[in-house]
C-alpha cells in the first residue's frame, strides 16, 4: 500500500453498502412482528442497556468519529440512549393494545445513538416489527445500536437495519402499503412529505413527527452560566 492510501484507509471510520429499493422490499416480506410476551421484551431491551454500558469506550470513541461528538455529549448521548432502554422495557408489561405490525424508525444525525435507538425501542416493546433507517451521515453508530439489540435477543426478523438516503430507503419505507406506523425525526417539510405518502399509499398508518427543533431561547440575569 502506497503511504497515501494508508493514511486514508486509518482516516475511515467505517464503510457503509446502502440498502436499494428491492432490499426494502425484501425487508418487508421478511419482517415478523414480535410476539414474545411483553415480560421477555422487556428483558431484552434492558439487556441491551447493558450492552451499551459495557460498551461504553467503544460506543463513544465511535460517536466521536463518526457523529463528531465531544466527550460530553458521547456520554449523554449513550445515557439517553440508556434511559429509553430501560423506559421501554419498565412500559411493556402494561400495555394492553395489540401491536399495530410494522414500524418504521427514520432518524437524524444530531442524536444518531439516542432517538435512533428510542425509536427502535419503542416500537418493540410493543411488539412490532421495525425496519429501522438511520440518518445518511451516522449509519455506523446506528449499526451497531442494532447489533446489540440482536445480540441481546431481538429477532432479526423483528429488527432490520436499511442505511440510505430519504430519497430511496425513505421514500420506499414510506410508500409501502404494508407499513403501519412511522416514527420520524427531521424537518417539518421531510415530515409533511412523509404525511402525504402514507395518505396515497398506507392510509391506516400512525406517524409520529418530531419535527421544528430550531426553537428560540431567552435567558435572563438568573440563569447559571455553567448550565
Amino acid at each position: 500500500l502506497s503511504p497515501a492510501f494508508a493514511r486514508s484507509r486509518k482516516a475511515e471510520a467505517g464503510l457503509v453498502c446502502h440498502a436499494t429499493a428491492a432490499d426494502v422490499a425484501a425487508a418487508f416480506d421478511a419482517a415478523m412482528a414480535w410476539d414474545a410476551p411483553a415480560e421477555v421484551r422487556a428483558a431484552v431491551l434492558n439487556r441491551t442497556a447493558d450492552l451499551l454500558e459495557a460498551r461504553e469506550g467503544e460506543i463513544l470513541a465511535l460517536l466521536a468519529r463518526e457523529a463528531g461528538k465531544t466527550l460530553g455529549d458521547a456520554i449523554s448521548e449513550l445515557r439517553a440512549a440508556v434511559d429509553f432502554l430501560r423506559y421501554y422495557a419498565g412500559e411493556a408489561p402494561a400495555l394492553q393494545a395489540p401491536a399495530r405490525g410494522i414500524f418504521a424508525g427514520i432518524s437524524p444525525w444530531n442524536f444518531p445513538l439516542a432517538i435512533f435507538t428510542g425509536q427502535v425501542a419503542a416500537a418493540l416493546a410493543a411488539g412490532n416489527a421495525v425496519l429501522a433507517k438511520p440518518a445518511g451521515q451516522t449509519p455506523l453508530i446506528a449499526h451497531l445500536a442494532v447489533t446489540l439489540l440482536h445480540e441481546a435477543g431481538v429477532p432479526r426478523a423483528a429488527l432490520q437495519f436499511l442505511p440510505g438516503d430519504g430519497r430511496s430507503v425513505g421514500a420506499a419505507l414510506t410508500a409501502d402499503p404494508r407499513v403501519k406506523g412511522v416514527a420520524f425525526t427531521g424537518s417539518t417539510a421531510t415530515a409533511l412529505g412523509i404525511r402525504k405518502s402514507l395518505s396515497l399509499h398506507a392510509p391506516e398508518a400512525v406517524l409520529i413527527a418530531e419535527t421544528g427543533g430550531l426553537n428560540a431561547m431567552i435567558v435572563d440575569s438568573t440563569a447559571l452560566p455553567e448550565q
